[in-house]
């Protein structure tokens, strides 16, 4: 390969602590995967397409990643130096290399291109970057020469017990001269308590080398364990709600909100507490949500209000209004002004500007037009034990309170349907539609069967 920064991400390790199926890079941060935030930040940094070193059986994280990097294998385990020496002769860059690993979710591009502007500035072999530990059990710890540059790194099961160990520790991510790192692998010995390569062994081969401590050691965080992915959550989660508010949104309650890192919120939106935002959801500006309201990859304009509600997988048009306990499934879009009470269900249905679907209403697979009045505890029934079927209403209908809409159906534009009514015929443009029993009242009905009762034997 040519000369160039390149990002080469390790991410082939079993993660046995997760105790878990799941790759240990998959498991989700933010509403991303682990790995995801690594690659972004490493080709951020590098403007270029990382390479990310895999287990031979890991398809689902090449899945992950396709398109966004590119997945060599490591053959079998055999430690970190031989997850690098992976790279085929192919890949390997000339220039600087850019190493670091798939489970450090919270590294910012602007400390790895601190890291390489460092490299960049002393010349030499191998940069690093570090971190004052208050608890570096588990971490490598860094020797440094009178200059303040590494000598070595030590892993912390392999020092003295009787010597005095360094503070500063080793947060796992290196920029190499290429030329230099590739026969510097090649030349690494297991000769150590795992028997294994380590990466951390270059740094003393190519010593001296320069170090960046971090400036935010949460960055540093180095997911192992599910405890350790319950505290990377919290970073990133404070991380996000403090660039939503410095840009002009208004979080009530940051203990009890929670906004996956690819959500977008715009200005003057209020996040009421105990809110929750995931995936691709985003909110244009003025919005108010919550309290307690949950959204997953929902797209809403200006002006929205939500209340304590479900929604996912939809779309909200400008000053939509949510009520209180409703919900919104995949396939729906809301145009403008529509009004949803509470306890009120649409999914998969294209809905009419300034409709309003009322209090205990449920309306699925149905094309509504504009202006239409779905009273409370109507509902349409689109199931007929095989197969769904669509109802269309056209602008400006008056569904009554309680109507059963029985699909295939078409309503025509401006027709009244009276409450009550089970609707099974197309009805036509303004017509009234009334499908009721005639009512009969049974006079004394109650009085005789108390008497019945009464004479029944004990």
């Amino acid at each position: 390969m040519a000369d160039g920064t390149q990002a080469v991400v390790l991410a082939a390790g079993r993660g046995t602590r997760m105790r878990s199926e799941r790759p240990k890079v998959l498991h989700p941060l933010g509403g991303r995967p682990l790995v995801v935030h690594v690659v972004c930040a490493a080709a951020e940094a590098t403007g270029s397409l990382p390479l990310v070193v895999v287990s031979p059986d890991d398809g689902a994280v090449r899945a992950v990643l396709d398109g966004s990097a590119r997945c060599v294998e490591q053959a079998a385990p055999g430690g970190t130096g031989d997850a690098l020496r992976s790279v085929p002769e192919g890949l390997r860059s000339t220039g600087e290399v850019l190493v670091t690993y798939g489970d450090c979710p919270l590294l910012r591009p602007q400390t790895l291109r601190r890291l390489l502007e460092l490299h960049r500035r002393r010349g030499l072999r191998c940069s690093l970057l570090a971190v004052e530990g208050s608890d570096p059990r588990g971490l490598g710890r860094v020797v440094r020469d009178a200059r303040g540059d590494a000598t070595a790194v030590i892993e912390d099961r392999d020092l003295d017990p009787d010597a005095v160990a360094p503070t500063l520790c080793n947060a796992g991510v290196y920029v190499f001269a290429g030329e230099a790192l590739w026969p510097a692998l090649e030349a690494l010995r297991p000769d150590n308590a795992q028997g294994e390569r380590y990466l951390t062994d270059v740094v003393a081969a190519l010593a001296p080398a320069a170090v960046l401590v971090a400036e935010d050691r949460d960055e540093t965080i180095g997911v192992n364990d599910r405890r350790d992915l319950a505290d990377a959550e919290a970073v990133l989660r404070r991380r996000t709600l403090d660039a939503l508010m410095v840009d002009g949104v208004t979080v009530e309650d940051p203990a009890t909100t929670f906004v996956d890192a690819a959500v977008e919120v715009g200005r003057d939106t209020v996040l009421r507490p105990m809110t929750v935002l995931r995936g691709a959801t985003r909110l244009g500006a003025g919005c108010e949500v919550g309290p307690m309201a949950q959204l997953r990859d929902v797209q809403a304009g200006d002006r929205v209000r939500i209340g304590a509600a479900s929604l996912e997988e939809c779309a909200l048009a400008d000053e939509v209004v949510i009520g209180q306990y409703a919900r919104v499934r995949p396939g729906t879009t809301l145009r403008r002004g529509v009004s949803l009470g509470t306890h009120a269900e649409v999914k998969n249905s294209d809905v009419g500007a300034h409709t309003q679907i009322s209090h205990f209403s449920c309306l699925l697979d149905s094309d509504v037009g504009e202006g239409v009045n779905f009273s409370a505890g109507a509902v349409t029934c689109n199931y007929d034990g095989d197969a769904k079927h669509r109802i269309v209403i056209e602008d400006a209908v008056f569904v009554g309170s309680g109507v059963m809409l029985v699909a295939p159906l078409r309503i025509g534009r401006g027709a009244y349907l009276a409450a009550g009514s089970v609707i099974t015929k197309d009805v036509p443009a303004g017509a009234l539609a009334v499908e009721r029993g005639e009512q009969r009242n049974v006079l004394g009905w109650v009085e005789r069967r108390r008497l019945a009762r009464q004479a029944e034997p004990a």
